[in-house]
């Protein structure tokens, strides 16, 4: 290929060449013909090389198949002798042990049942290793006399067990999650709790502290039971099920997370509607004080208060009907300042249940996606969506009703200052009404 892209090249150039050029390009010509030979003779020879050293793998490859189909054979046949001798053994077997047979298969049901019953006992807390003792259970030998003895001892452990109050040393999960050994107290197999009065929960083979303690000072009647000054310790007749129940109620924090945004807007507006009534109480209860101490000071009314506002009106009036329009006056502008904060008060307390019914209608449509894509078998998936609709009605009455009394009583001790305003305003007119009946009969 190289010689003849060296010939295109002179005829393209068509350059003049000398004859001792041509023989110096012929000579060059000859020696690459000569090392392309040589080349094309190492391919061929290193690819005769590869085929038979593949040829010698593919016959060693044929001799393994054929020692691992002798082998098979060889198992299959052993199997089969083993599954004829496995069969006589067990007719012999059954033959020699006649109703024995069905003597041990209750024994090592029995021995199941009570293995299950004690992987879930408190007691095993303190005989860790006694389950252990009952692996004869799930072999399909004969038990021996020791294993049987072993049965029976367990079972009159557990029963002798069930009766008494024990102190031992044992590991304890702490809440935490880190693993201490300290001294706890059984009693029976109902309850156990530690040095420190918390109960305990037995759980994976392992005695672990409650997340959550039982209250009604029930820690501090474990920790005199467990000193020895108390005599009264709460026990669980369900063997530590309701404890474990116990664990799982969520408290207020994780109520109040359940009903979530909307629950939280809900409360936000509670608390809003909570300082409006709290500051309209406190300016109402100023200002029914300072209108208590101008009715006994009539004749010197002040600016501080809304009757000795209104009075001040009455007075610049010159006659009857000017008093009379002046004290209305002066009624319209305290009227919105008693009423200020009772409209958003009603709104607040107004809005609340409807917040509590978006809630309500937002978490049913979480449970109905919930059913869509995972159907009603697991009941878990649903109570996320059901939570948040009952805990958002919940939250959104609890804030409504108080609100709705709260404004109901504002409202009330407004209208009856406005009521002796009024009731003030007209024995003003009356009063002016008289002194001028008085002057007149007196310059006739």
């Amino acid at each position: 290929m190289k010689r003849v892209i060296k010939v295109l090249v002179c005829l393209i150039l068509a350059v003049p060449v000398q004859a001792n050029e041509l023989q110096l390009l012929l000579q060059e010509v000859r020696a690459e013909a000569v090392s392309d030979r040589a080349a094309d003779t190492e391919r061929i020879q290193a690819f005769k090389g590869d085929h038979d050293r593949q040829r010698a793998l593919l016959e060693e490859a044929r001799v393994r198949l054929a020692e691992a189909e002798r082998r098979q054979e060889e198992l299959k046949q052993t199997f089969q002798d083993n599954e004829v001798a496995l069969t006589e053994h067990s007719d012999r077997l059954r033959i020699r042990s006649g109703q024995l047979g069905e003597v041990f298969g209750v024994v090592k049901q029995q021995a199941q049942d009570v293995r299950g019953l004690l992987n879930d006992s408190m007691i095993s807390a303190q005989y860790p290793d006694r389950v252990d003792r009952l692996s004869f259970a799930d072999h399909r030998r004969i038990p021996t006399l020791s294993e049987l003895e072993d049965l029976w001892f367990l079972l009159q452990q557990d029963m002798t067990a069930t009766g008494q109050i024990a102190t031992f040393s044992a590991p304890v999960v702490l809440a935490s999650g880190e693993t201490l050994s300290m001294n706890v107290v059984r009693v029976g197999p109902f309850t156990v709790v530690n040095d420190q009065g918390l109960y305990l929960n037995y759980q994976d083979s392992q005695l672990r502290v409650l997340p959550v303690q039982p209250d009604g000072g029930a820690v501090k009647q474990a920790q005199a039971f467990v000193a020895g000054t108390g005599d009264t310790l709460r026990l669980d007749p369900s063997r530590g099920n309701l404890l474990a129940l116990l664990s799982q109620t969520p408290d207020l924090k994780a109520r109040l997370a359940q009903g979530g945004l909307v629950g939280y807007l809900i409360l936000a507006l509670g608390a809003l509607g909570l300082l409006v009534a709290l500051w309209k109480l406190a300016v109402m209860v100023n200002v029914e004080f300072r209108i208590r101490g101008q009715i006994q000071r009539v004749d010197e009314p002040l600016a501080d208060n809304p009757l000795g506002r209104v009075l001040l009106s009455g007075q610049q009036g010159v006659v009857p009907e000017d008093t009379e329009l002046r004290v209305d006056e002066a009624l319209l502008r305290e009227a919105p300042v008693l009423e200020r904060g009772l409209t958003l008060l009603k709104l607040v307390a107004a809005v609340a249940p409807l917040l509590g019914l978006l809630g309500t209608v937002t978490g049913m449509i979480g449970t109905f996606q919930s059913i869509t894509l995972f159907g009603t078998g697991d009941p878990k998936l649903m109570a996320g969506g059901i939570s948040q609709a009952l805990m958002t009605t919940v939250l959104g009455l609890c804030v409504a009703i108080p609100l709705l009394f709260c404004h109901s009583l504002l409202g009330a001790r407004c209208r009856r200052m406005l009521q002796l305003l009024q009731q003030k305003g007209l024995a003003l007119l009356v009063d002016q009404q008289e002194s001028r009946g008085h002057e007149h009969r007196h310059v006739a």
